[in-house]
């Protein structure tokens, strides 16, 4: 892959923002924690650093030392794994954060799909695991959301409501324990790019160079065969056993893609001379309330872009006759 995604620091505002969705989204000890190993290996010695490693170590070893189920304690197995392949790629080569990053997180995937096995385990009870958990916490809210009516729900209307609602809540159970894999994977490549940028601005003699703006984001068109042999392997029946793994990796395919296509985005209106806070809110909106219809289209975009390199050609003049 040739990732030119680094590039000099960037604005304070937008990484705080990137910090709260990150949160938002997934455990922020998985930015926490490479976080802190960046800036150990970099040995610190200013106050500022000191403190941000401190704190960032400090709650990572935290959340490490909770107690938890089978799925955290995969999340976290491979929250070091990845750390450590992370950081040794940083240190013993110069690839592209693309690079490191994903080469990590695979590692980290094989690295619990072996400790599974040593533990006598499988892919499959920790789905299992998965899908109890979060039935667990849905029954719980809909009990709450039950009391709240006044315990009322032989009443039609809201029995049918709380129906509705399980089977809705159910599908997204469903979906989380089939693509826990894949999830795990892209919550650890979000850990890196944030760790990574909050490092950029932190560490005084940073050993990678901080990460660029996103419009600048875009790898390998070799990386398509990550959505064409899963693609291929999901529509042929006599393959039916590795569809669910087929489908997590097509999962991390797509979502690659998606950002690729809004990095083109951001190019155009950065190109355009458009930008600011209110515009990135109003598409922020627009992106929420028009959620599949834009994940297609940015992937979409970045299928195109990928084979056609758009920001190449629209920044590249005319040639002359």
């Amino acid at each position: 892959m040739t990732v030119p995604s680094e590039a000099p620091r960037g604005g304070l505002g937008r990484l705080i923002a990137a910090g709260v969705l990150f949160g938002l989204a997934a455990p922020i000890a998985l930015a926490a924690l490479p976080l802190a190993a960046l800036l150990l290996v970099s040995r610190p010695r200013s106050a500022g650093e000191l403190l941000v490693a401190g704190v960032a170590g400090g709650f990572a070893l935290w959340w490490l030392l909770v107690p938890g189920a089978l799925p955290e304690q995969m999340l976290r197995a491979a929250a070091v794994v990845g750390t450590a392949a992370f950081v040794g790629a940083t240190l013993w080569t110069k690839w592209a954060f693309t690079h490191r990053a994903l080469l990590a997180a695979s590692i980290a995937v094989v690295a619990v799909s072996a400790l599974l096995l040593l533990l006598g385990s499988s892919w499959e009870e920790l789905r299992w695991w998965v899908e109890h958990q979060a039935g667990l916490s849905v029954r719980a809210v809909i009990g709450m959301i039950a009391a709240g009516m006044g315990g009322e729900t032989s009443i039609p209307l809201f029995a049918v409501e709380i129906e509705e609602m399980e089977a809705w809540l159910g599908t997204i159970i469903r979906w989380m324990a089939d693509f826990f894999p894949a999830v795990t994977m892209l919550e650890l490549l979000g850990g890196f790019a944030f760790a990574t940028a909050v490092y950029g601005r932190t560490a005084r003699r940073p050993r990678c160079v901080p990460l660029s703006p996103l419009r600048q984001f875009r790898f390998n068109e070799h990386l398509g065969w990550a959505a064409v042999i899963p693609l291929a392997v999901i529509l042929l029946p006599k393959l039916a056993a590795a569809k669910l793994a087929a489908a997590n990796v097509l999962l991390i395919a797509c979502a690659l893609y998606a950002l690729r296509g809004l990095a083109v985005a951001a190019f155009g209106f950065a190109l355009l001379g458009t930008g600011g806070f209110f515009l990135w809110a109003v598409l922020a909106v627009i992106f929420f309330l028009m959620l599949p219809v834009v994940v297609g289209g940015s992937i979409l975009v970045g299928v195109l872009d990928a084979g056609l390199n758009l920001r190449r050609r629209w920044t590249t003049p005319p040639a002359s006759r």
